[in-house]
């Protein structure tokens, strides 16, 4: 009889002895099999039983339940951004920004479209935004820049980009609706949303994590607040190094940035906010107060962008001079 509950004994310790192991995988202590990536127990683990097969009476046991496994914490919103660059994949981005002086919107910039990631970050855009203007200012800007505004596409790549829209059919050929830019150093401008703030950018994402100044949890995610100057994050964005002609200086340089950051239950960006103030010649009570709210959706999406067709495009090195880039807000 002691031999038969010996037996017993051996056979129910070697059924819990995988569950025991698959624990101690899941809370990230590795065997000797694992590090050597052979499935099985460690060298030199349970040498006693060693050939013991002739025993199958209880292949169906399980009474034993598994070992429960608490869920992962989720990881840093700049690694849950990181793991979503990878090639054809993106999401959809919308935008809303308005210019304000003396109370009154002067500017209104609506933008929307997709983004595609490649391994390092943003591989392409095509995005489709208007913008408007208070009465006899559109004039004035419209005689400035030699443009109408108002609904432009804008297709933009790492070395070349492609606009469509009012304001440049005056410089396509009959029969040609898109024009191309091709140089990093004439797409710098294209690709410029109403919103400063790239958050694509995990050295930009990463320093507003670094100024919040208030934290909320939410049953959707979490709320962050805080304010970032505007030295600060030209330092952090290689974007808008691109869309400045140089480091903002004196009061400029000073120029505080309010944010606001939504992320999602996985640490992904769902909506970001910014607002601040650009100071005019003439005083310090004359500036103009900017408002941005983006919002982010379909993380994770298929998106494969390309680039117009052909036969309906004409380069812009061929049909004119300097083209004027889209309006955007202005900034620093």
């Amino acid at each position: 009889m002691r031999r038969w509950v010996t037996l017993l004994a051996v056979v129910l310790a070697g059924s819990v002895l995988p569950v025991a192991e698959t624990a101690g995988a899941a809370a990230g202590t590795a065997t000797g099999a694992d590090a050597a990536g052979a499935p099985g127990r460690a060298a030199g683990t349970d040498t006693a039983f060693t050939g013991f097969t002739g025993f199958t009476g209880f292949t169906g046991f399980t009474g034993f339940p598994a070992t429960a496994t608490s869920p992962a914490a989720p990881v840093s919103p700049v690694t849950a951004l990181r793991r979503q660059f990878g090639e054809h994949v993106g999401l959809r981005i919308s935008d809303l920004g308005r210019v304000y002086r003396a109370g009154r919107p002067m500017v209104t910039v609506w933008r929307r479209g997709r983004v595609e990631f490649d391994a390092t970050g943003v591989y392409g855009t095509d995005t489709t935004g208007r913008t408007e203007m208070g009465r006899g200012v559109v004039k004035e800007l419209e005689n400035r820049l030699g443009q109408r505004l108002g609904s432009t596409r804008v297709i933009c790549f790492p070395n070349e980009a492609y606009l469509s829209g009012p304001g440049y059919e005056t410089w396509l050929p009959e029969g040609k609706t898109w024009l191309g830019l091709i140089g990093p150093a004439n797409i710098k401008q294209t690709a410029a949303l109403p919103q400063i703030v790239d958050i694509f950018e995990p050295s930009t994402l990463g320093t507003l994590l670094s100024h919040t100044a208030v934290r909320r949890k939410l049953r959707s995610g979490t709320y962050l607040q805080g304010t970032v100057t505007l030295r600060t994050l030209y330092r952090a964005s290689p974007s808008l190094r691109d869309r400045l002609a140089g480091p903002p200086k004196g009061r400029n340089a000073a120029i505080p940035v309010g944010f606001r950051l939504w992320l999602d239950r996985s640490n992904l960006v769902r909506r970001l906010s910014t607002t601040w103030r650009q100071p005019l010649p003439g005083g310090p009570q004359k500036y103009t107060t900017t408002l941005v709210d983006t919002r982010y959706t379909g993380w994770g999406s298929s998106v494969t962008l390309a680039p117009p067709p052909p036969e309906d495009t004409a380069d812009a090195g061929r049909v004119g001079a300097d083209i004027p880039p889209p309006a955007v807000l202005p900034i620093g």
